[in-house]
Order: structure tokens, then sequence, then C-alpha cells
């Protein structure tokens, strides 16, 4: 749908675990450009591309894509719209340069080895984790951005933020005359993937005081509804990844426990231990020991 003049927003329904992401295409001079491009697969394409047809966009149109992080449901797609259009320019953080032109870089960040050390029976790899769900893809970037820098599209112009946290390169897009923020992962319809390699905890709550100074009247995520109330939501959001942390604490306070111990008291649902929860626990247990309010002896974590 046009959100506002030249301005589209091409939602996506999220329905299972992994799904493609929204996207933003914004008319300018040259025909458009698009905040990420959704995930690969031929469903997925086709999914996009119904949307962008819907629009009245083709590929074609497509003169620049600005990737806000290299998983898969964001740019999967990217080598079958350069394989079209080979004239797309391709822009992304600095940080998020090196995991867009080489994927199997993303396996460190999402800390695969930590999951081999306490599940040794099991392994995991997120190409094969993307393979079933939503097939990525490689390409060099053609512009980098850091925090601060801005990007003209058309009518609107975006200032860049470094907001890591869910991916050590992500990125999210402030309008101010709009009063418009895109954020790609870090607020939707759930709080996503976190560990301490793509920014820990701690990266994500000074993520989420980043966007509470903005003036804010509309956030678009990429999984979910638009937002328009988004300081009771980001909010929300706080506080619900600091009652993780309060629940580590609880638990500790009672007893030493072991990694697997405390799993539980973060997800229920056993099938979450080993992703998300592994990374996600380690990045708590991480922040709480460097502010020195858990200790480690062995295979077990105290409260000091």
């Amino acid at each position: 749908m046009e959100l506002f003049r030249n301005f589209h927003f091409l939602f996506v329904e999220k329905k299972g675990f992994v799904d493609t992401a929204s996207i933003i295409a914004i008319r300018d001079p040259d025909g458009f450009t698009c905040i990420d491009v959704g995930g690969g697969g031929e469903q997925n394409i086709k999914l996009t591309t119904d949307l962008l047809e819907e629009d009245g966009i083709n590929i074609s149109d497509i003169n620049t894509v600005i990737i806000s992080h290299t998983h898969a449901d964001h740019m999967g797609a990217i080598a079958h719209f350069k394989s079209l259009n080979p004239d797309i320019i391709i822009v992304d953080h600095e940080e998020d340069a090196q995991y867009l032109s080489d994927n199997k870089r993303l396996n460190h960040i999402f800390e695969s080895d930590l999951v081999s050390r306490h599940f040794p029976e099991q392994s995991f790899d997120v190409l094969e984790f993307y393979e079933a769900f939503c097939p990525i893809s490689e390409a060099k970037s053609d512009r980098t951005v850091v925090e601060g820098d801005t990007i003209d599209c058309g009518d609107y112009v975006f200032e860049v933020l470094h907001t890591p946290g869910h991916h050590p390169g992500h990125i999210s897009l402030y309008e101010s005359n709009l009063r418009a923020l895109f954020v790609g992962d870090m607020v939707g319809m759930e709080i996503p993937f976190y560990n301490s390699r793509s920014g820990g905890v701690e990266g994500y709550l000074k993520s989420l005081e980043k966007y509470q100074n903005l003036e804010i009247d509309l956030i678009l995520p990429s999984h979910g509804e638009l937002i328009y109330n988004p300081y009771e939501v980001l909010s929300e959001i706080k506080r619900k990844i600091i009652s993780r942390e309060k629940r580590i604490v609880s638990a500790l306070s009672k007893t030493p426990n072991t990694f697997h111990d405390l799993l539980p008291t973060l997800f229920r649902n056993q099938a979450l231990f080993i992703f998300p929860g592994t990374g996600i626990l380690s990045s708590h247990l991480d922040k709480l020991k460097n502010e020195g309010r858990v200790r480690q002896e062995g295979q077990k974590y105290f409260l000091v």
C-alpha cells in the first residue's frame, strides 16, 4: 500500500517461525529504492514480486536496495534481484558487508559453536536452518553506511541508526519529517533472537534507548503491523528483556544452577532451548558476569 506519497509499505503477514520480511519501496527520480527485498526461494520470491507488482513496481524499476541486516528473510532474494537487474546498488552497514558477501560468517554470529558446547549431541548450522525456511544468498555492497549517515530516497531523507542487538550490523532508518522509524527486526510481533556476538542484551537495550530519544509517531517493523503507539511498545519490549534477567537472578538467588538448569526459566518450550535459547541465555549470563553480579565455577553459576 502507498502509506505516504511515493512511499509504499509492502506488508507480509507473519505465519511461521521464519517468514519473508515486509518491504518498503520509495519512488525516486530514477525508479525505486527498496528497504530489504525479502527471502530467497521460489515461494518467497514470488510473494515479494507479487507485492511489488500490486503496487505497480517491477524489479527492473529498482535502482537501490538498502539492507537492514544480513538475515535470510530480509535479503535472501538479493542474488535473484541482481540477476534480473545487475545495476541495482546495494547499501548496508559497514559492519554487515562481510556477512552479505560471505554468508558462512553468520555461523560465528549465530554462535553455532556455543550450541555444540552446551549440546554436544547437536549441531546448528544457520545456513542449513535458513535453507529449510527461507534460503539466503550473497552479494557485494556498493555503498556502506554508519551511524549518522543519511540516505536520500526521492522525497524523503533517512538518517542511519546503527542498532545492534539482533545482529551486529543491523541498521534502522529514521525520517524526521514523517516522524517515522523503520526498525527492521528490532521491534515487531516478538522480541527477536539476540546473543553476545550480535550485540547482546547491552546492545539491544542501548538500541531501544536510541529509539526512545527520537520523536516518533510511527514505527515500521519488518514483521507485524504498523505501530502507532511507539513509546508504549518500546517500553514493553524493554520490560520483557529486563524480566528475563530478573528470572535468571531469581533462580540463582535460590541455588546455584547449571546452564541447562537455567534454560527453562526463559523458555517453556524445549524446542527453543538450542535455538534461540542458547544464545539468548548466554548473552544474559555474559552481561551479569561482566557486571560482577554472577560468577561461574565449573558448570554452575552463582549469584554474587
